[in-house]
């Protein structure tokens, strides 16, 4: 590596990176670039700085691909590499970039965690606990190391072994706001939400920024819900699995409950139908807790601090379309009321693409599940509205159609949220 032009400079610039005043410190070290267009090192510390910058990743790897291109034998630059492709959701090439680094220098603890982070990401749970280990053996006080394998484990569902790296993280460094994060994920994975809770709230008071956690805080808060909790268990189980895996078991799970539906209905109609009504359950809950959660979260006046806006109008609208929906359908089955049923519908089924709207970090999925939500409301509200004022009207039937036609697409949206185009925006 070449000296730097201006030592002054570049210690500016690690001090204002380390306070998180990346703007400031990336001013700095495109400075001691210029003083030196060959100082790789320069490039790297911009690299660091620029991957944690919002919309700036892939900028980081175009600086880090610069430094390499000076310095093309120094490890680390390599392993660097590979935790911008990893946060890139490149895994592949992660790994890849993380192989190269460790065939330059097999020592290299640092190789080794950016290695096991790209098999994380691409949720190789495996892989990514034994490169945690290989780190540590080389470097026993390599905290990232330890927090991955901590991760590792609990996602095969080894909550116990993972419990015991958290306390000895923790044992080593009670200040590290990472090893709170986890210690929280264990305790919600064992049962444990009170305990989370703090654990959560440890993390963010030692990173205010730290969004993570601000998320796991939720998820520690929705569990106070016996129902939230269920759907928790289902989630800890199927993370075991490999995305591949997952698919078989939901496409299994389809089949059955298809077959078994057959089945029943030779023997018994009405043992169909609740075999239905419970498959559907299944299958709306997975979808629709997260969101009932939101408003659990918010009708606590203590908790509902920790929603984002988005996840509060996630909460009223299919938290409270359930709720809202559920009520009236029950007025209007009561008081036979088609008008009321219909509306009732309406915001139950839109609680659906509601789940998939307000949060959704993919442009395309906000436009397209936000369509589905307001033709939803639309139809459904207006058909109830026409059925009151001219229900033998060829304007009713219509809107009837038009009203069927979206519940479908409501349900259409439980395929189409699996996939990852459309509730994820790629990232920058």
């Amino acid at each position: 590596m070449s000296d730097a032009p201006s030592e002054a400079k570049m210690r500016r610039g690690q001090l204002l990176r380390r306070q998180g005043r990346l703007d400031d410190a990336e001013s700095f070290f495109n400075q001691a670039i210029a003083d030196d267009p060959q100082d790789d090192y320069a490039y790297f510390e911009l690299a660091l700085c620029q991957m944690d910058m919002q919309g700036r990743r892939r900028d980081s790897l175009e600086t880090i691909d610069r430094a390499i291109s000076l310095e093309p034998e120094y490890s680390a630059y390599h392993a660097t590499r590979s935790m911008i492709l990893a946060v890139l959701h490149r895994g592949q090439d992660a790994v890849a970039a993380a192989e190269k680094a460790i065939e330059i220098d097999p020592a290299s603890a640092f190789a080794f965690v950016s290695k096991a982070r790209a098999h994380l990401i691409q949720e190789q749970w495996s892989q990514a606990e034994q490169c945690a280990r290989h780190a540590l053996a080389l470097d026993a006080d390599e905290t990232s190391a330890g927090n991955i394998l901590a991760m590792a484990l609990r996602f095969q569902g080894k909550v116990a072994e993972s419990a015991g790296t958290v306390a000895q993280l923790l044992s080593d460094d009670p200040e590290d706001p990472m090893s709170h994060f986890n210690a929280g994920w264990s305790e919600l994975q064992g049962g444990d939400h009170r305990k989370a809770e703090g654990h959560f709230l440890e993390a963010l008071r030692l990173d205010p920024d730290f969004e993570a956690a601000r998320e796991g805080l939720l998820e520690a808060f929705r569990a106070r819900s016996p129902l939230f909790r269920q759907y928790l268990r289902y989630c800890f189980f199927m993370q075991r699995f490999q995305k591949g895996a997952r698919w078989a078991i939901i496409i299994g799970a389809y089949l059955a409950f298809r077959f078994g539906s057959a089945a029943l209905q030779r023997v018994s109609s009405g043992g169909a139908i609740a075999l239905t009504l419970v498959y559907l359950c299944f299958v709306l809950w997975v979808w629709l807790a997260p969101g009932f959660g939101n408003l659990i979260v918010l009708l606590d006046r203590s908790a509902r601090r920790a929603l984002k806006r988005t996840e509060a109008i996630e909460g009223i609208t299919v938290g409270g379309g359930l709720v809202i929906g559920g009520l009236l359908l029950l007025a209007g089955a009561a008081f036979n009321e088609m008008a009321l049923m219909l509306a009732g519908a309406g915001f139950v089924a839109g609680a659906i693409p509601a789940s998939l709207t307000f949060t959704n970090t993919s442009r395309n999925g906000r436009i397209l599940f936000g369509g589905v939500l307001l033709a939803t409301y639309a139809t459904s509200l207006l058909a109830s509205l026409v059925l009151v004022i001219a229900p033998e009207t060829a304007l009713f039937s219509q809107l009837k159609s038009f009203t069927v036609f979206a519940f479908i697409a409501c349900l259409l949206c439980t395929w189409l949220g699996n996939i990852g185009g459309l509730r994820r925006e790629a990232v920058q």
